[in-house]
């Protein structure tokens, strides 16, 4: 007999695990337990929890290059099936979730499989999925309650506004035809801070990496995006076995590669670099890497890359808190700061994109403001003088206008105070989960984006192509996503005005001023775990105290700064939060009838079980 349980896992270490979340919470609304397994890509991890738990219901995914996904699913169907895990004749349901693509390929096979296995489709509306989810659940008597409750939570209020300047940005496709960008000065060139100062709208930036057997492919499109003058820096977006291996590409071979470029060698990251000197010369980064990124640095200066760019560091990820990296999250915090540090006495600005990954992983708004002030204390702390916030709208995507809008106002108020004497700048960005595979959707919903985001004033945008629900970005999609959104920035600015009194909205300022007290008292209670705090007349006086890699290390273990979505059981705080009214992700004491927690209680009830 199964039991009325959920496993749910990504294959093959995909880390992106948002939507097992999702569907998990749906499991919760119909009395149904769920297990959701950190990404790994050990199959005996997996089968080990089906044993244990023996459940009604298993949920897979894979969202990066269909054919592997493909090729994935049928592996763990089959191990299922020859080690006796699963029978023919058991009471079991398989789910299993892709990218469009994906799914498309695997109607194909799926009939060839051992076992039934019951495929996510790409729907363009989000109820859609949720039905399926529920339908997928067997649930009947509690249906419409269920889809009431999911409603409420992804249809928040926005601004009507924005929905008309969005049919404004892509009517008539006329949006295709905006201009190049300018080619920027021999100065602009080489510093990023100059390219932001000579630009007339915000720099434009795009992750770029195709996944292939080398190079050859992305240097191809890097030359194509150049000449376009569509992008000033191309993030490149790095495979796996780049970010864990560089430097040693014999431990390449035999090993599943995904995810982006896979760069092996610093003649690679060279020709990588050369591929863009030509158009507007778009500078070139690298992703950030698990192991060694201080060696790492160096070797990307000597290939050319950093070149008038900015460099992104988490400060919490990329180790076993989200199953990226091998690093405890102590170590990889004492790396982080060592990579931080070197980018700041080479004056290369540094990004440190933390807050986006807590939105990715269902933490309430108050866990994101802090996530903004600890950066800022830590890159202030590392001597970093030009500091960049990645802002991302519409992440989780049942965020609404006025509450993201709330929560970077305040994100950006904490950071001012932290470091008031570093020069800080907005990069914004849409979230891609918010983002419909219907294209001619998406490109709606990317214009209305851009538009909200200009709201923050950023000197950077960073390009979520629309194509993205579907499959990663091409040099194509990226050349097209760029004119719409320079179309959608133009049509902002002719609206400003008009924009400008819909953020006058109380909701707003009333929600920014909930979460710099919430936030304030939360830093606080990190600060008191160093062993030398005192109390401080001003918040940049806390600086010492919340940038030191044991204490970060330590709030982290006390679940002082956690997630319900972290699928690391170790770090996986025991609290809920919920998306409530205008889609602000609140701290409640339970999820069916909620009543809003304080951060205070939180700790508080924490401090009691310890």
């Amino acid at each position: 007999m199964r039991n009325n349980c959920f496993v749910a896992s990504t294959l093959a270490n995909d880390p992106h695990t948002e939507g097992l979340h999702n569907a998990s919470k749906i499991a919760h609304y119909a009395n149904i337990s769920s297990v959701l397994l950190k990404p790994s890509s050990d199959m005996n991890l997996l089968c080990e929890q089906i044993k244990k738990h023996v459940p009604r219901y298993i949920g897979l995914s894979y969202r990066l290059t269909p054919e592997i996904g493909c090729r994935e699913l049928e592996r763990a169907i089959n191990y299922f099936y020859s080690e006796g895990l699963i029978k023919k004749t058991d009471d079991v349901k398989i789910c299993f979730a892709g990218l469009p693509a994906t799914i498309r390929m695997l109607k194909d096979r799926i009939n060839a499989f051992p076992l039934k296995v019951y495929l996510c489709e790409p729907y363009p509306d989000v109820l859609d999925r949720a039905k399926e989810t529920i339908d997928f659940f067997d649930i009947q008597s509690d249906r419409e309650r269920i889809l009431e409750l999911v409603r409420e939570e992804v249809c928040p209020k926005g601004i009507a506004l924005f929905d008309q300047l969005a049919d404004e940005v892509i009517a008539d496709d006329d949006y295709k035809n905006e201009l190049p960008l300018p080619i920027p000065s021999e100065k602009a060139i080489r510093s990023y801070t100059c390219r932001i100062e000579e630009s007339g709208i915000p720099v434009l930036r795009s992750h770029f990496g195709i996944p292939a057997n080398d190079i050859g492919p992305t240097v191809e499109g890097i030359k194509e995006l150049a000449e376009a003058r569509v992008v000033d820096e191309i993030s490149l977006g790095s495979s796996d076995l780049s970010q864990r291996y560089f430097g040693h590409p014999e431990l390449f071979e035999g090993k599943k590669n995904d995810g982006g470029v896979p760069y092996r060698t610093e003649e690679d990251l060279y020709k990588l670099f050369q591929a863009s000197r030509r158009g507007n010369y778009p500078a070139v980064k690298p992703y950030c890497h698990v192991v060694d990124i201080v060696p790492f640095i160096h070797t990307c200066i000597k290939a050319g890359l950093l070149l008038g760019a900015h460099q992104a560091i988490p400060l919490f990820w990329f180790n076993e808190l989200d199953g990226r990296g091998p690093m405890t999250v102590r170590n990889s915090l004492r790396e982080h700061f060592a990579g931080v540090r070197e980018l700041a006495k080479m004056g290369i600005p540094v990004e440190m994109n933390d807050p986006n990954q807590w939105s990715s992983r269902w933490a309430h708004d108050t866990i994101i403001t802090t996530s903004y002030a600890l950066i800022s204390a830590v890159m202030a702390s590392c001597g970093v003088r030009d500091m960049v916030f990645q802002m991302q709208m519409n992440k989780p995507k049942e965020t609404g206008d006025f509450a993201d809008l709330a929560k970077m106002e305040a994100g950006a108020h904490l950071a001012s105070l932290l470091a008031p004497d570093a020069h800080r700048y907005v990069e914004t960005r849409t979230g891609i989960e918010s983002l419909s595979p219907d294209m001619e959707k998406a490109k709606w919903q990317l214009g209305r984006s851009t538009i909200l985001q200009m709201c923050m004033s950023p000197q950077i945008i960073h390009i979520v192509s629309y194509c993205e629900a579907n499959y990663a970005a091409r040099p194509a999609d990226i050349i097209d996503s760029s004119k719409l959104i320079r179309r959608a920035i133009r049509v902002f600015r002719a609206n400003e005005p008009d924009i400008r009194k819909e953020l006058e909205n109380p909701i707003i300022s009333e929600r920014k001023e909930y979460l710099v007290k919430e936030t304030v008292y939360l830093l606080e209670q990190i600060a008191r775990l160093h062993p030398r705090f005192s109390p401080v007349s001003c918040m940049s006086e806390w600086v010492p105290y919340l940038a030191d890699p044991d204490v970060l290390a330590d709030a982290i273990e006390k679940h002082i700064i956690s997630a319900p979505g972290i699928v690391n059981a170790k770090y996986k705080g025991d609290f809920v939060t919920r998306p409530m009214k205008y889609g602000m992700i609140n701290l409640v004491n339970d999820y069916e009838n909620p009543v809003v927690l304080t951060e205070k209680e939180r700790i508080m009830h924490l401090l009691k079980h310890e």
